[in-house]
C-alpha cells in the first residue's frame, strides 16, 4: 500500500445526491414531504506525514508563531519531515502556542465529522520548555471546542516526558465535549499555571485519523496491499492482532488512554486492508462445564464473539485455536480430569463446539498447539501429563515446556486422533493442522523431525489431518545471525544460525511435506532486532538501524519465496501488525523489537515494502 508523502486520502467517500419526489400529474394532491437533506461529505480516513510539503502556509497550516519544516527532528522512524512551531509564550495561565491545520486545505473538504474518529498525532516539546499540556481543539467559523489534552512533563520517569518525540491516539467517541464538524483542527502547546513569558517551540508529526465501522471496513483495491497481491497466489495472507486491541474491553477503564493498545480502528484497518485472515480463540471451557449442549452466548465467549464477527463482517477466514492448544497455565481442574475418559470428553465437546461455530465460512483450525517436547527433553514426542511438573534448573517454566493433559505418555497419540476426526466429521471443509513452535521449522532437528514424523504417520493411518504449521518467531542479531536456544533454561543459553542456512533448513522441510500430501502454514512469523543499543536521534543510529532493518527484510522475504515456491503453503501470517501495539519490544528477549511489518506510527517497513514486490512479481 503507498503511502502518499503529502496528504493522503485513502478512502474517497462520494456525496449522495438528494432525490425529490416524483414530479405530480394533474390530479394527484399535493404532497408536504420535504425532500431529504443529504449528509455533509466525509474523510473516514486520513493521514499525513507533511513530507514533500514545501509551503506550509499555502497548505492551509498557520500558527500564533511561525511554522516551518524540520527534516532532522522527526518521528524517526518515519518519512521524514515535522512541523516545528516557535513563538512567544505568553506567562498567563492557560495561554498557548498553536497550530491550525485548514480541514479544507488538507482534505479537499469543507469540515469533517470528528464525533466519530479516532485521532492520531505526534509530539515533541524539548526539555525546560515551559509548555505543560498538549491540547487539540475543533473549530468552526473561528469558534474553538477542546477535543483532547495531556499533560507533559520535564520528569525523565514520566510518560509524557519532555525531550522525546510521543505517540497520541484518542478514541473521540468516548469524548463528551466534541460535537459535529469541524473547519480547522488546533494543536497547541499550552501553560497550566502563572509564569513568565519565553521564547518556545514544539514539533508535530504523523497527522492521522479513522472513523469506519470496524465490522465493515471498506477496502481500497485501488492502492497496493499485500491482499491485494495475494489473492493471485495459492496462499493467504493476513497479521494477528489482539481482539481486544480490534475491537475495544468494555470492562477496561483505560480505554480511551493514548497508552492504551485496546480499540485501535487503525490496526482493524489495516488488518482487513491487508489481509484476509481474522485469528480467533476456541471458547472458554469451565470446570463442571455441561457438555451436553453448546451453549454460544455466555458472557465469558463475548471476545471471541465480537472477534468472530469482525471477521465475517470483512469476510475474512477464521485462524482458529481452541483447547487442545492448551499447553500452559493448565488449570488444577484440567490437570486432575481422569484419564482418557473425563479428559477425552472435555477435547471432544470443545472440538465439535468450536468447528461447529466456523461452519460454512471453510476455517483453519490449530487442533494443538506446541504440543511436542523442547529438545531439552529429546525433542521426541509429545507433552504428556506428568505428576512433576516444576520448572527447569528452578524456573517456572516446566509446564509450558513439558505438559499436556490430552496425552499419557510421549508416544499416546490417541487424543489428538480422536480430535482430528470429531473436528473434520463436524465441519468437512475445515482445514486441520497442528502447529508448533521453535527448531519445529527446519530440517535436521529433533524437534522438526519429530513433527514431520507424526504427522506423516497420521496421515498414513488415515486421521484427517491436513497438515502441520510453523509458528516462525525469530530474533535476528546485528550479525544478521539467528541466536536460537542451546538448552531451554534460565539464564538462556544460545548458539546462532546463519539466516541463509537457517531458509534453506526451512525449504528442505516444507518441500518434504510437500512431498508427503500435508499442507504448510506460516502461522505466527515476526522477527525481532536489537534495539536497545542505539540512539536513534544521531545520524549513525539511524544508519545502524536501517542496517538492521534489512536482516529482517530478509527473513520476511526468504519466507515469502519459500511460501511462493511450494504449493502446499497455504498461509503466510504475521503475529501482529505494527511496532506500537505492543511497544515493538520482545517480552522474553530484553533489548529486541520492533519486530513487525509496520512501525510505530503505521508506517510500512522495508519488509513490507519487499513482500508487496514479491507478491506482484513472483
Amino acid at each position: 500500500m503507498r503511502f502518499a508523502k503529502t496528504a493522503l486520502l485513502i478512502i474517497a467517500v462520494l456525496m449522495l445526491c438528494s432525490c425529490g419526489a416524483n414530479e405530480p400529474t394533474a390530479t394527484a394532491a399535493p404532497t408536504d414531504r420535504p425532500s431529504s437533506t443529504p449528509p455533509p461529505p466525509d474523510v473516514p480516513i486520513y493521514q499525513n506525514s507533511f513530507e514533500g510539503n514545501t509551503d506550509p502556509a499555502a497548505s492551509g497550516i498557520k500558527s500564533n508563531g511561525k511554522v516551518t519544516l524540520n527534516t532532522d527532528n522527526f518521528n524517526y522512524p518515519g518519512p521524514g519531515t515535522a512541523l516545528e512551531i516557535k513563538g512567544s509564550l505568553p506567562g498567563t495561565q492557560g495561554a498557548s502556542l498553536y497550530v491550525d491545520l485548514s480541514v479544507k486545505e488538507l482534505t479537499g473538504i469543507e469540515s469533517v465529522n470528528l464525533s466519530n474518529k479516532t485521532i492520531y498525532f505526534s509530539i515533541f516539546i524539548p526539555k525546560g520548555s515551559p509548555i505543560e499540556r498538549v491540547a487539540v481543539s475543533g473549530g468552526k467559523d473561528g469558534d474553538f471546542t477542546p477535543i483532547v489534552s495531556g499533560d507533559v512533563s520535564d520528569d525523565p520517569a514520566d510518560y509524557w516526558a519532555k525531550g522525546v518525540w510521543h505517540n497520541y491516539r484518542y478514541v473521540l467517541t468516548y469524548a463528551t465535549n466534541v460535537y459535529g464538524y469541524f473547519d480547522t483542527l488546533r494543536i497547541g502547546g499550552e501553560r497550566k499555571t502563572n509564569g513568565a513569558a519565553a521564547e518556545t517551540s514544539f514539533l508535530v508529526d504523523d497527522l492521522k485519523w479513522i472513523g469506519v465501522d470496524v465490522n465493515h471496513i471498506p477496502v481500497d483495491e485501488s492502492v497496493d496491499s499485500l491482499r491485494k497481491y495475494a489473492a493471485n497466489q495459492h496462499f493467504q495472507f493476513g497479521m494477528w492482532a489482539d481482539p481486544r486491541t480490534l475491537l475495544g474491553d468494555e470492562n477496561d477503564p483505560f480505554k480511551n488512554k493514548p497508552w492504551v493498545a485496546y480499540e485501535d480502528p487503525w490496526v482493524a484497518y489495516l488488518n482487513v486492508q491487508e489481509g484476509t485472515v481474522n485469528t480467533i480463540w476456541g471458547f472458554y471451557t469451565a470446570e463442571n462445564e455441561d457438555l451436553s449442549q453448546f451453549d454460544y452466548n455466555r458472557p465469558e465467549d463475548a471476545v471471541l464473539i465480537k472477534a468472530s464477527s469482525f471477521g465475517e463482517g470483512n469476510s475474512m477466514t477464521p485462524l482458529g485455536y481452541g483447547v487442545g492448544c492448551t499447553f500452559s497455565s493448565v488449570t488444577p481442574w484440567m490437570q486432575n480430569l481422569t484419564f482418557p475418559e473425563q479428559a477425552q470428553a472435555l477435547l471432544l465437546y470443545a472440538i465439535e463446539k468450536n468447528l461447529r461455530f466456523t461452519q460454512g465460512q471453510k476455517p483453519i483450525w490449530l487442533l494443538f498447539n506446541e504440543f511436542t517436547l523442547w529438545d531439552e527433553y529429546g525433542g521426541n514426542g509429545l507433552k504428556y501429563r506428568q505428576e512433576v511438573l516444576t520448572g527447569l534448573n528452578g524456573s517456572d517454566f516446566g509446564p509450558a515446556l513439558h505438559y499436556m493433559p490430552w496425552a499419557a505418555s510421549p508416544t499416546d497419540s490417541s487424543l489428538i486422533e480422536a480430535a482430528f476426526i470429531k473436528a473434520h466429521e463436524t465441519d468437512p471443509e475445515a482445514i486441520l493442522l497442528l502447529n508448533e513452535g521453535y527448531n519445529a521449522e527446519q530440517i535436521g532437528l529433533a524437534r522438526g523431525d519429530f513433527l514431520y514424523q507424526f504427522a506423516s504417520s497420521l496421515k498414513a493411518k488415515g486421521i484427517p489431518i491436513d497438515g502441520v504449521g510453523f509458528q516462525l518467531h525469530a530474533l535476528v542479531n546485528p550479525q544478521g545471525e539467528i541466536p536460537y536456544y542451546v538448552v531451554f533454561s534460565w539464564p538462556w543459553q544460545f548458539d546462532h544460525w546463519d539466516l541463509e542456512d537457517f531458509l534453506e533448513r526451512v525449504d528442505q522441510n516444507v518441500a518434504r511435506y510437500e512431498t508427503a500430501g500435508l499442507k504448510v502454514a506460516f502461522t505466527e512469523v515476526d522477527v525481532s532486532i536489537k534495539i536497545d543499543d542505539l540512539d536513534l536521534t544521531t545520524p549513525e543510529g539511524r544508519a545502524e538501524y536501517e542496517n538492521r532493518l534489512q536482516w529482517q527484510t530478509k527473513y520476511y522475504a526468504g519466507l515469502m519465496k519459500i511460501a511462493i515456491e511450494h504449493e502446499n503453503v497455504i498461509l503466510y501470517h504475521t503475529w501482529g501488525v505494527s511496532d506500537r501495539w505492543p511497544e515493538g519490544e520482545n517480552s522474553f528477549f530484553p533489548g529486541y523489537g520492533d519486530m513487525h511489518l509496520f512501525d510505530k506510527n503505521f508506517n510500512p517497513k522495508p519488509a513490507y515494502f519487499a513482500l508487496l514486490e514479491m507478491l506482484k512479481n513472483p
